[in-house]
């Protein structure tokens, strides 16, 4: 990544925020908004950040150690920290809630808020000095379709695919992969864990809409670093009574079951991809109502994981925009450029810092108008589409290319008859799994094969992580706007870059002797045990 990419995130924001048209509608009812303003307090856009200025110093320390030194592997030290990294001036912050007005998100990145507004608000808040645009927000709505497709367990297709996984878990794997065997068999991943290769070391984010993790067997032995409910602003993703915002019995459901495709395990039954990573999780879909929050709440996500460290951003969410009232704000297909909605300017930033940023294409089918929706239209996120168990393309995935012309989607995984584990509600019982479906679930599956990528190769940034994807997937040398790249292969793509090392070694007693083992692959090499 070079300095032209910080140039393009600066320009990329301007263009959002002069986006909108008709900013002043004469609305009774409330309406929302981003506020922008016109710099930090005593630091302004067009300053530089020295290494050895105030500025960097502050920058620096939002960050853990952690984050700092992912991102010395995109950026050099001299150019580590930028404007956008800085807290925003806190008396802006003040002004804005003085005049009655409760915010709904805010961003360093962005210089901003969001808020609802009254007419009275808003002709208020356009009149401040430290005010530089404000910009109605998209009301965005999502079809049921695009996030979660269950399937009926008795129904004849499930039938034989529990079949065709009990006759194929049982092979000389190291592991029991249960009903989850062909979602993980598909893309070459047993192959790797059996030589001790299952995400050690990399630190994973998914943003959704909630995570019953400490409940189900399933995620035992998950490693849940930290975790936060954006949209009611505590530390807790599971669903709670007596919130601001209150859970149905459902919210979690989407969140339990993408978690599960990545990172479950449970011998005999799931096993993700990636069950050895460690995780942060961030609540940012409410799913009672369709409100124009969300993006802002992923936006935040992405702020707040980014700056704890993550390797990895995981999101099976998608956002279209809702015509009415506000038609002449809405996205259009023109917009899926890579640079107009909030979630994908906010995941091309945490690619450009140095995070693999990965985004479900959605289930609005294969269309004349591509179909594919923020964020995965950005240019550096890896957008997944979905394939039915045995390689042809799933009916639901969206298509590509973008507005611009890009081809989309990246690549493509498991996405029909998922195996998953269910959150326990007054319907289902407790350590319940099901076959799902969506590209919400290709997406964690693919995710768990990056985070296998670098496991073995830390090194490696988030472009060349997606070109190990991509160039080794199954259309690698004729990628269409149908399936990307392909289907992934999750053996070849740890070793496209070089030799493969077990994330550990093996220790066995045998009678006075300690055996130590460890597995070796490359290209050209046969795995070594």
């Amino acid at each position: 990544m070079t300095n032209k990419f910080l140039t393009f995130i600066l320009v990329t924001i301007l263009f959002t925020l002069s986006f909108s048209t008709n900013i002043y509608s004469d609305d009774t009812a409330d309406t929302k908004y981003w506020i922008y303003f016109v710099d930090k307090g005593n630091f302004k856009p067009d300053d530089k950040i020295t290494k050895n200025s105030e500025a960097y110093k502050i920058g620096k320390e939002l960050l853990t150690e952690r984050a700092i030194k992912r991102r010395l592997k995109v950026l050099s030290e001299d150019n580590l920290i930028d404007f956008a990294d800085l807290p925003l001036n806190e008396n802006y912050v003040n002004e804005i809630e003085k005049l009655g007005i409760e915010l709904i998100a805010t961003s360093r990145w962005f210089n901003g808020v969001s808020a609802y507004l009254t007419k009275k608000q808003l002709e208020k808040v356009k009149n401040l000095d430290f005010v530089s645009q404000i910009q109605v927000v998209n009301k965005l709505y999502k079809q049921e379709i695009t996030s979660y497709i269950p399937f009926e367990r008795g129904d004849n297709y499930n039938n034989i695919l529990f079949e065709r996984n009990s006759e194929s878990s049982d092979t000389n794997n190291v592991y029991d992969y249960g009903k989850s065997y062909n979602q993980m068999e598909q893309i070459d991943v047993p192959k790797v864990h059996n030589m001790n290769i299952t995400g050690e070391g990399v630190l994973i984010a998914s943003l959704d809409d909630g995570f019953d993790w400490r409940n189900h067997e399933a995620f035992k032995n998950l490693k849940i670093l930290e975790e936060y409910d954006f949209i009611n602003e505590d530390g807790n993703t599971f669903p709670e009574e007596n919130q601001k915002y209150e859970d149905s019995d459902f919210q979690g459901g989407h969140g339990t079951a993408t978690l599960s495709s990545l990172a479950g395990f449970k011998e005999g039954k799931l096993i993700g991809p990636a069950f050895n990573s460690e995780f942060i999780l961030a609540k940012s879909e409410y799913i009672t109502t369709e409100t124009p929050m969300e993006e802002d709440f992923w936006l935040e996500a992405a702020e707040w994981v980014e700056a704890k460290g993550v390797d990895i951003i995981t999101s099976s969410l998608i956002y279209k925009v809702y015509d009415v009232p506000y038609t002449a704000n809405s996205y259009k297909y023109e917009n899926y450029d890579g640079n107009t909605a909030v979630t994908t300017i906010a995941g091309d930033r945490a690619t450009y810092l140095g995070i693999v940023v990965l985004n479900a294409m959605g289930n609005y089918f294969q269309t004349a108008i591509p179909s594919l929706g923020s964020a995965a239209d950005g240019d550096s996120i890896i957008s997944v589409g979905a394939v039915m168990y045995n390689g042809n393309i799933a009916g639901f995935s969206s298509n590509g290319p973008t507005s611009d012309g890009r081809t989309k989607p990246d690549v493509v995984a498991q996405g029909v008859s998922v195996y998953v584990a269910s959150m326990k509600t007054n319907f289902t019982k407790a350590n319940s799994y099901e076959f799902s479906g969506g590209t919400s679930f290709s997406t964690p599956i693919t995710a768990g094969v990056c985070a296998l990528i670098l496991s073995v190769h830390p090194e490696l940034t988030p472009m060349e992580v997606r070109d190990a994807l991509r160039n080794t997937a199954s259309l690698s040398n004729n990628p269409n706007n149908i399936m990307g790249w392909g289907i992934i292969n999750a053996y070849n793509a740890i070793l496209y870059n070089g030799m493969a090392w077990s994330n550990r070694a093996s220790f066995v007693s045998k009678e006075n002797d300690i055996i130590i083992s460890t597995h070796l692959a490359s290209k050209n090499l046969i795995d070594l045990n």
